[in-house]
């Protein structure tokens, strides 16, 4: 074998040695699933026990994630109804069981956070609507007041990874 195909053979063998790892970093990805839909869970981060709903409640709570100290609180408001401790952050996502045609007025891309954004939570909040498989869901964002950048952009992250849960084969 030539030096230069030995070379080349070598910088192959590398090469599928880093698709290998770096498709293993994916696959690690955790994700959390829920009415229809799915989304990746930030590194320390847990899906929380929604609050309390009734069979014909509509919109559904399909997904929440959060971080250490989120749990649910008995409210009047669906998609607060969640104690977000002061450092923390809490994404919830609701679902309609029929399309509502809204979804293009809040796109993802367009979340920010701001006070006021829910009536039963006094801290910053952003909101975006989506469509996924022809359903549509409202995917929520509360952050504490001293939440740090990590933990926003976390929440931010997760949010935006909304996308239809793969469908199961029987």
């Amino acid at each position: 074998m030539t030096l230069m195909r030995t070379g080349s053979v070598v910088a192959a063998a590398a090469l599928a040695v880093l698709a290998l790892v770096g498709g293993g970093a994916a696959a690690a990805e955790s994700t959390v699933r829920g009415g229809g839909v799915e989304l990746v869970l930030p590194d320390g981060w847990a899906r929380i026990q929604p609050a309390p709903q009734t069979s014909t409640d509509d919109p559904r709570t399909a997904i929440v994630i959060g971080t250490d100290g989120v749990r649910a609180i008995d409210t009047d408001c669906q998609v607060s109804s969640y104690r977000v401790p002061s450092d923390g952050a809490v994404v919830v996502v609701i679902g309609w069981r029929d399309a509502t045609g809204a979804s293009s007025y809040l796109p993802l891309s367009g979340m920010k956070l701001r006070r006021g954004t829910f009536q039963c939570f006094p801290n910053r909040g952003a909101v975006a609507q989506v469509t996924r498989r022809g359903l549509d869901y409202q995917v929520n964002v509360m952050v504490g007041d001293r939440a740090s950048a990590e933990t926003i952009d976390a929440a931010f992250d997760a949010a935006r990874s909304i996308a239809a849960a793969p469908r199961r084969q029987d």
